[in-house]
């Protein structure tokens, strides 16, 4: 049985998702590393040479790394080193990268941090998601017309929750696959701050704008939303994948400015704007009316300047509609 006073180090062996996967005792110098059999720890990596590292101390004692033959080197904490190189290893200890494998070599001169304290269990965010609900409710009761029948109040009663644990399903599917955990509550953390921030966004701009008579405050609603419902998928994906903030950071930036190109454009094509005129389904009470009122003469001149929009629109589709008939009777 292996004692621990005999320990010279210890090689600490991590999965891709950042998991300790081995743990090795070292007892005696040298200690060779590579994809061979005969090494001393033996790395099952592609990217790994037969022979591609050895641990060993030279005449003054000194704990020396030396890359053998391999093509791809060794980073030690971070800096890389080719084939032939030497590299006096620290008294703590290193981190060493062999192709996509991650090693730790802990030493006797590693200084330890203090014992942390177990993280207390989270509470279970019970509020914001009553609030996320009582908003939702409140949105489909102002929308409906009174009287609706109970099928349209169903949709809205159960939606909200069933469509809340679904996306919180998925994401937990994707901890368990990635992080080997079914963590629903940490995505439903996640999830119910962003929800209760996108549904108030969706409540308040538009009234907002209406009151005080701002449009360009009702069209930023959309941008906003997208750069909310973006940071919402950022903060679930850091959580799966902690390890790749990187990759994780450019890659919702690129889906963000591709979703943002494509919404532009598709707005453009059925406007000829970049923004779409404001709407609302529900109109706002007049008592909230604070942007003062526009005189008569002021919405007559603003409506005669979209005749001559709204008549090259009119053209534009009859001379699409008489193309499609005569590409038509052309096919029969």
């Amino acid at each position: 049985m292996d004692r621990p006073e005999d320990r010279l180090a210890l090689i600490e062996t991590f999965e891709r998702d950042g998991r300790m996967a081995r743990v090795r005792d070292v007892q005696a110098w040298p200690l060779s590393l590579g994809r061979g059999l005969f090494n001393h720890v033996v790395l099952d990596d592609p990217f790994v040479a037969e022979r591609h590292a050895r641990i060993a101390p030279d005449d003054e004692g000194r704990l020396l790394l030396t890359v053998l033959e391999t093509s791809n080197g060794v980073e030690v904490d971070g800096r890389h080193h080719a084939a032939g190189a030497s590299v006096p290893l620290p008294a703590a200890g290193a981190t060493l990268q062999l192709g996509q494998t991650r090693l730790r070599l802990r030493l006797a001169g590693e200084v330890l941090l203090p014992e942390q304290p177990l993280p207390r269990p989270e509470r279970s965010p019970l509020w914001l998601g009553l609030a996320l609900y009582a908003l939702s409710l409140a949105e489909l009761a102002v929308g409906l017309d009174p009287g609706a029948e109970t099928s349209t109040w169903l949709a809205g009663v159960l939606g909200v929750p069933a469509m809340l644990a679904a996306w919180c399903g998925a994401w937990a599917l994707l901890s368990k696959l990635f992080q080997h955990r079914f963590d629903f509550m940490g995505h439903l953390r996640i999830a119910l701050p962003w929800a209760l921030a996108l549904q108030v966004l969706d409540v308040l701009l538009p009234q907002t704008a209406a009151a005080l008579g701002w449009p360009w405050l009702w069209q930023a609603t959309t941008p906003l939303k997208a750069l909310l419902g973006a940071a919402w998928l950022y903060a679930h994906l850091v959580h799966v994948l902690p390890q790749h903030r990187r990759a994780v950071t450019s890659a919702v930036l690129a889906m963000t400015l591709v979703g943002g190109g494509l919404s532009l454009n598709n707005t453009w094509r059925n406007h000829d704007s970049l923004s779409s005129t404001p709407y609302m389904s529900t109109l706002p009470l007049p008592a909230l009316r604070l942007g003062g009122t526009t005189a008569p003469a002021d919405l007559v001149a603003d409506m005669a300047r979209l005749a001559p929009p709204l008549a090259a629109r009119a053209k534009k589709a009859k001379t699409a509609d008489r193309d499609n008939g005569e590409e038509n009777a052309s096919d029969n």
